[in-house]
């Protein structure tokens, strides 16, 4: 998949949940169902990249065509869709103060200010607010810890031998086989060190996922089979258990 395309359903994910924001303002908030949203936390080398591109690919396939399309949120990714877009525009959608705290989400969750302590709560609210939106993959920044008691939160864990996620770095970006294996011994470090500086938690720790894959084992298309297969039946049971709701006496 091309980048330009994540760029496009990111703006098009943006306009969608402003639009349907607004609508709820006016209207019964039981007529958008729960949907899935899904965070991707990975070790350095696993190859996240593509595999959440594909994964992406593949929810699109299948996502009913009233929803707002699924959409992959990480710090690139979204600064690059501030910088190529003038989001400003669709501030006549919502109400000023709506706009901007929509807006100050986004900003917020993907590091586009410089990054503190104290920013911690604001990036929890920020995710938060995109598992209450649903169908959107969320990579890092503990989205797995904050949004833990979402119902509608699948969390999936990333992980390969060292060896291999070295030489998936060699091979992508052309590193020296010291260069990536430095890269990949400091990443793992930071990501683990920011966990658990913020959330008191271990990154490492297999109880905090749905699902943990060794991509040493399994390729791409295996990797998203799966995925997409859980979020499926999560996003079934959602409709079941809300359908059940509408039919409980009151």
């Amino acid at each position: 998949m091309e980048y330009n395309r994540f760029v496009d359903l990111s703006k098009s994910y943006l306009f969608c949940q402003l639009q349907r924001s607004a609508g709820t303002r006016f209207k019964n908030s039981n007529l958008h169902p729960k949907l899935p949203f899904v965070t991707i936390s990975r070790e350095a080398g696993t190859g996240e990249s593509e595999i959440t591109a594909s994964i992406l690919d593949e929810l699109t396939k299948i996502q009913d065509p009233d929803e707002c399309p699924w959409t992959l949120y990480d710090k690139e990714l979204v600064k690059k869709v501030v910088e190529d877009y003038n989001i400003s525009g669709i501030q006549s959608l919502l109400p000023e103060k709506k706009f901007s705290e929509i807006q100050m989400m986004f900003e917020e969750l993907f590091g586009l200010h410089p990054t503190k302590r104290e920013m911690a709560h604001n990036i929890s609210k920020s995710i938060l607010r995109l598992a209450e939106m649903g169908n959107a993959i969320v990579v890092g920044r503990g989205g797995f810890y904050i949004s833990r008691h979402h119902t509608n939160a699948l969390h999936f864990r990333l992980i390969g031998s060292m060896a291999k996620r070295v030489k998936h770095m060699v091979n992508e970006y052309s590193m020296t086989l010291k260069r990536a294996e430095d890269y990949v011994i400091k990443e793992d470090l930071e990501r683990r060190e920011y966990v658990k500086k913020l959330f008191g938690v271990d990154l490492n720790d297999p109880h905090h996922y749905d699902l943990v894959i060794n991509t040493d084992k399994f390729s791409v298309q295996e990797i998203t089979e799966t995925i997409c297969l859980n979020v499926l039946a999560l996003k079934q049971k959602l409709a079941l258990n809300e359908h059940m709701e509408e039919l409980s006496p009151i």
